[in-house]
């Protein structure tokens, strides 16, 4: 584990940043520039596969929800395959979390990435085929999901070894940047491929596209591997969530991220109906509607990774959380596509923000061997509030006959949750 992470001890002060054998760059305490985590060789190395990963993604999630909405034609499905995903996030992520503490955090990216690049290419054959049905795609929603919470604690927990505490809350923006820069092309790489190729060549595409993420985990030299321990799985777990319950600041930024996650980020999965029946738009159109998120989320995390040098990061949180909710609010309300372009971007760079800053605040505040398990239940909220959001707000959405009203209330709730908690725990506006 890289030194940056034992208590009580510095990297020497150098003149300009140095790199270690395991790539974790050394520095004297300086101002952070926006990129600056990319100095670090396993850093950028992770970033650069990811980065191409998550555009494969992106296509992926477009051509599966237009596909669901072609076979089904229903809301409420839209919402029940995001509920598949969250099942096994809900069941596996607090163990998975256990075992991000106890193992080499590396290897258990290779198998976990792997695997889930097998599962885009089945699905991308199902579809050319033309037999895909369903329940083929909850299921390998469900396994894909499934094996995503075993590599998401891992895969945050491994950043901080990587470049170290003061390049933290920068190396967390860059990453939300790969997965939201992809948010811009992915989605619209999908609107062009869809009538070309189908959603079988977003399948295909999103296949191909975990090489790269693997071919550089197999070349990182930080190994990450969690502390040892004597006791057994159960009692690592309680640990972990007894310092949740008894530290009140870090319950507040867990139900910070909880909240939205559960009431307003799934407007995302909802998007194909946005597109459809509300805005009068067809595929191009949904694949806009996502790439404008995907801009404003970029921005998001720009910004992010640029607050790394600024103090009252709690006030930035809370304040980019209401936002949110307002944006989504004005977003629901709106029949004008250009109009609801804007918003997503104003949407999109709220919600990256505001996640960015949990995030970062999380893992400082908590000691390093807690981190996997911390991190674990930040991957069960972001992983599981939001597809059990989806099936909620689909749901209701079918009920009443508008999806539209369905996410403004969902907005105006997360303003008053945010709100309310910001007045029970002040300490949380102090926070650095």
């Amino acid at each position: 584990m890289a030194t940056t992470d034992r208590p009580g001890i510095r990297p020497p002060a150098v003149a300009g940043a140095m790199e270690t054998p395991t790539g974790v760059a050394t520095a004297a305490p300086r101002r952070l520039a926006m990129f600056d985590a990319l100095r670090v060789r396993d850093f950028r190395l992770l970033w650069f596969g990811l980065l191409v990963s998550n555009i494969g993604t992106w296509m992926q999630m477009i051509g599966q929800g237009w596909l669901v909405l072609q076979l089904t034609n229903s809301p409420f499905w839209l919402g029940m395959v995001a509920f598949s995903r969250a099942v096994p996030v809900i069941a596996f992520s607090l163990f998975a979390g256990v075992i991000a503490d106890r193992v080499d955090r590396r290897r258990l990216l290779l198998v976990t990435q792997s695997t889930v690049g097998i599962l885009a290419l089945l699905l991308a054959v199902l579809t050319s085929l033309g037999v895909v049905r369903l329940w083929q795609i909850m299921l390998i929603g469900f396994l894909s999901a499934g094996v995503m919470s075993f590599d998401m604690p891992a895969r945050q927990a491994l950043v901080p070894d990587m470049v170290g505490k003061d390049r933290l809350m920068n190396a967390v923006g860059l990453n939300s940047a790969a997965f939201n820069g992809a948010g811009i092309v992915g989605p619209s790489l999908a609107g062009l491929v869809i009538p070309v190729l189908g959603v079988a060549g977003c399948f295909y595409l999103n296949a191909v596209s975990y090489l790269a993420v693997v071919a550089a985990v197999w070349a990182l030299r930080t190994r990450g591997k969690g502390g040892a321990r004597s006791g057994g799985m159960w009692d690592s777990l309680t640990e972990g969530l007894r310092f949740i319950r008894r530290n009140r600041v870090v319950f507040a930024l867990f139900a910070l991220v909880a909240i939205p996650s559960l009431l307003g980020r799934p407007y995302q999965q909802l998007m194909p109906v946005f597109a459809r029946d509300v805005l009068g738009s067809g595929p191009q159109g949904y694949g806009a509607l996502m790439a404008a998120s995907g801009v404003g989320a970029l921005i998001g995390a720009l910004l992010t990774a640029s607050f790394g040098q600024f103090g009252r990061k709690g006030l930035i949180m809370l304040g980019a959380t209401v936002a949110f909710g307002l944006v989504l609010v004005g977003f629901a309300l709106s029949r004008h596509f250009w109009l609801s372009l804007g918003l997503l971007v104003l949407a999109g760079g709220g919600s990256t923000l505001y996640m960015g800053a949990v995030n970062t605040l999380l893992q400082t505040t908590v000691p390093a061997d807690f981190r996997g398990r911390i991190m674990s239940v930040y991957s069960l909220i972001l992983g599981g509030f939001m597809p059990l959001g989806g099936m909620l707000l689909g749901s209701a959405a079918s009920l009443i006959g508008s999806v539209s009203l369905v996410v403004a209330v969902g907005g105006a709730a997360i303003v008053l949750i945010a709100l309310a908690i910001a007045a029970i725990v002040p300490a949380l506006r102090g926070l650095e």
